[in-house]
This record gives C-alpha cells, structure tokens and sequence, in this order.
C-alpha cells in the first residue's frame, strides 16, 4: 500500500540562466544545466525524501533521459514500477529560459508522449488508488485521462490534490473544482481559474483562496514568489511569509511546497503548519540549481522552522 499515489508528468529540464540582462533577437551568455524534472515527478522525489512511500503513474521514453528517471527513482525510494516505457519515442522536455535572478522568462515544454496516459491505462491500475490514501495530479494529463483519474480517485474516497502546473493549464480545472480537496496555484494560475486579474497582495490572494473554497475547494493554497503563500478552508484563511533565501533557481519550488503540504496532511498536521511545512520545502529549492534539493529531509524542514509539530 502506498502513502500517495502520483500522476502525470516525467520531464527532462534544461535550464538556461543568463549571466545579464537579457538582449532580445540575440545570443545571450547563460550557464545551462540539465536535470531531470515534470511536477508529478518533482512531487514523488519531494515525498520519497521525506519518507513517503510515493508511487508514480507516468510515461517515459527509451532514451538517456528515462534512464536517469529510471536510476533516481530507484536511488531515492520512489515506485515506478508500473511507469510506461515507450520504445522509440523521447522523454517529455522542458526548455527554460532564466534571467540573472533565476526567474522564469519563457519555458518551452514537449509533453506528447503524456498522450499515453489514457484512462484505460489508469483502469489497468485502478488498484493503485484503492491502494492509497491520496492521490495527487498534475495537469500535464489529457482531458480524458484527468477525468478518469478523478473518477476514479473518487470511487475510492481517496482525496484529490492538484497542482494547475501552468497558467494554461490551470483553466481546465473550472470543471472539477468541487472534487479537489487541495489545489496549490500560484497567483496567475487562481486568476485563471477564478477568470479575475491576477491577486497582487496578500489579501487579494486569501480573498482569491476563499473564493476558490466557496467554488467547491477544500483546501486551496496560492503561492505568491517572494511574498510567500497564503492558503484558506472553509473554517479558516492566513497568509505565511516567504523565507528570506537567496535564489538560485525558481524551478521546482511550487513543486516542493505542493509535496511538504501533502506530507503534513498525510501525517494529521494542521492546514496552516502543513502550509509553512511547503514554504520551507520551497525555499530549500530556490537555495540550489536541482529541480529537488538533495538535501531535503524531514529533519532539515522541521529545524528550519521549530513552531511546526506533528
């Protein structure tokens, strides 16, 4: 039986930081890294370091990139064993462009081989979400195979957590609000949901989160960069600061939060200390070039913040 059951995306990143400010129409000096990455991933490695049992759902290609996938799942303690692999076809890849603070400035992203996640597949596990005590999504699913996934999670009783994964995405889940138990946009990725303009303070964000709970939510937490993240229920709303870090690369980050506060849900923590839980994740992230820190542990989260108790 596994703690969290994940679906969607494994995704080669390469990631390009400029070293200046950036000049359009030209060659600009970066430093460029690869590493291996997708948010659904991001989230099983987050939670297999904490000490989760995570098992993940997902498509991978017979190349270099799914052999790294293959080889970090198994070093970290994360269950890809029912994972495709589609001979002759290239692992999902994600190309990001950095500027010299590590901010995102354009990504490019080639999911097709997500295609292969049907619901039938999803059927030929349905095992797995009777298995499990929470099933977490990523958007980087077809319609049909995030319809299936939900239906099925909801067969079960098992609560749905989702991550929008991007602004363009986050629009697809108007349709399912009602069925999400936790949902963790960030601030442009609300806005589209709700179809308002994108929160710009702490209380617009909190009001955004407690409109997202009034459309059917359970949880929704709205990151909000260097500002933090703020979260609401239906009981209760707050807003949590952002930890003072020094950043290197933003990649990642949303993904880590996503992973902790699943963690503290899944070992009875309050919302709002599941929530600062996925703050201090995050900033682990931002502190380094990985999409997910090496040095993410249970132990390092809890001392970064000793208010947290389980």
């Amino acid at each position: 039986m596994s703690d969290v059951l994940v679906i969607g995306a494994s995704i080669l990143d390469i990631k390009g930081r400029l070293t200046e400010q950036p000049i359009p129409n030209s060659s600009n000096y970066a430093s460029i890294k690869m590493s291996i990455g997708g948010v659904a991933r991001n989230i099983a490695e987050n939670l297999a370091r904490l000490g989760a049992d995570a098992r993940l759902l997902t498509a991978i290609g017979d190349d270099y990139a799914g052999e790294e996938m293959s080889g970090n799942a198994e070093e970290v303690g994360m269950d890809i064993s029912r994972a495709l692999m589609i001979d002759g076809e290239s692992t999902a890849t994600y190309l990001a462009a950095l500027d010299q603070t590590g901010d995102l400035l354009l990504g490019l992203d080639d999911t097709d081989i997500m295609r292969h996640i049907t619901p039938e597949y999803l059927r030929k596990n349905e095992d797995a979400f009777e298995d499990c005590e929470m099933v977490v999504l990523d958007l980087n699913l077809t319609d049909a195979a995030l319809d299936e996934a939900i239906k099925t999670a909801r067969q079960y009783g098992k609560k749905i957590v989702v991550d929008p994964t991007s602004t363009q995405r986050a629009v697809r889940l108007k349709k399912h609000l009602a069925d999400l138990d936790i949902i963790t946009p960030n601030m442009d990725e609300a806005a589209a949901i709700l179809g308002r303009s994108s929160p710009n303070t702490p209380d617009d964000a909190i009001a955004a989160a407690r409109a997202l709970v009034g459309l059917g939510v359970g949880v929704a937490v709205i990151t909000q960069a260097e500002q933090g993240a703020c979260y609401a229920t239906e009981h209760e709303w707050g807003h949590f600061p952002a930890l003072n870090v020094q950043i290197v690369d933003t990649t990642g980050a949303g993904d880590a939060l996503t992973a902790a506060i699943v963690f503290g849900v899944l070992n009875n923590l309050s919302v709002a200390d599941s929530v600062r839980l996925g703050l201090n994740a995050a900033s682990l992230t931002l502190r380094t070039s990985e999409t997910v820190s090496s040095e993410l542990s249970l132990d390092q989260l809890y001392g970064m913040d000793e208010t947290i108790k389980n």
